[in-house]
């Protein structure tokens, strides 16, 4: 296949047709910009934290969103967290700090060991222990919230950017569509949320109109180390059954995946309007941004016995 705008072999095939190496990077960073300036994700006045895991999306955004802050002159720091799974989230950070080393970037990591006094896994077997229902990924991904967010507002964060690409978009929305949780659309997006609070970090999501495949050849072709495997717990996730089925439904009708981000985007500012009404609190035990009296952190920890 060769490039269908210069004419060398390419190493991508989009819907559009074949890209080369450097057309590709070149189209993937465009896109990147044009999805910043038309949704307005920030500004040169913000201070960006950028949510690293480690994993190819996170990278890729921080790779091109640093090289506009830095550009700009603006703060921009990194926040890392490390939830516990052995053989594979140290290697990741580890990347994380390779990563933020060559670029300049200011980086921090925190434990869930520090936070709660006990990885993921540990909180999990718990959880099996005192029958309580909810997954693995679900309590990681309450947990880590909370972390990312107070910190990132104790370093001084006016937005959050996080590597959230269109596969993880479509999958997010029809998960929740599937569970009757309409009011959770309403925070989608590529800039997320529909109520505000002074406490609470807006995420942005530069990425949204990049597919999965788009960003790794991108890691790929600009040499950043990235472990190219899924978290092992993601496995029996309720979001790994919906992307297996999303692919068989891709291949056999290309470009269903597109089509469902951008009716989504038509979809979004009707249900933020709907419940941008919705008041957020501070969570009473320990005074995070919450739509509930407790927070789901706070309520999630108390039924696992850890205070």
């Amino acid at each position: 296949m060769k490039c269908i705008r210069c004419g060398r072999p390419g190493v991508i095939k989009l819907q559009q047709g074949s890209l080369c190496g450097k057309c590709f990077t070149e189209y993937f960073q465009k896109k990147v910009y044009k999805t910043i300036r038309k949704y307005k994700l920030f500004t040169k006045r913000d201070t960006l934290c950028f949510a690293l895991s480690g994993g190819k999306d996170s990278l890729a955004v921080a790779y091109v969103v640093s090289k506009i802050a830095r550009e700009r002159g603006q703060r921009m720091f990194a926040i890392g967290v490390d939830e516990g799974v052995k053989n594979y989230r140290e290697l990741q950070l580890e990347d994380m700090k390779r990563f933020c080393k060559k670029l300049g970037i200011e980086y921090h990591i925190f434990t869930f060991e520090e936070e709660y006094g006990k990885t993921n896994e540990q909180l999990m077997e718990i959880a099996r222990k005192k029958d309580i229902d909810i997954s693995q990924c679900t309590l990681c991904g309450i947990l880590r919230r909370r972390i990312l967010n107070r910190e990132a507002r104790n370093l001084g964060a006016t937005k959050m950017v996080v590597g959230h690409n269109l596969d993880d978009e479509v999958q997010t929305s029809l998960m929740n569509l599937f569970k009757g949780s309409i009011e959770l659309m309403a925070r989608l997006g590529p800039s997320p949320g529909a109520a505000k609070h002074k406490n609470f970090i807006p995420r942005i999501k530069p990425l949204y109109f990049c597919t999965d495949k788009e960003t790794e050849v991108f890691t790929k072709l600009k040499g950043i180390k990235v472990l190219y495997k899924p978290c092992p717990h993601r496995k029996d996730s309720f979001r790994e059954y919906v992307d297996r089925k999303l692919e068989e439904i891709e291949k056999d009708y290309p470009g269903t995946k597109t089509s469902i981000i951008q009716n989504m985007i038509k979809i979004i500012p009707m249900l933020k309007k709907e419940f941008s009404r919705s008041a957020i609190v501070e969570c009473e035990v320990c005074g995070e941004p919450s739509k509930k009296r407790i927070c789901k952190s706070c309520s999630t920890l108390r039924k696992l016995g850890i205070s």
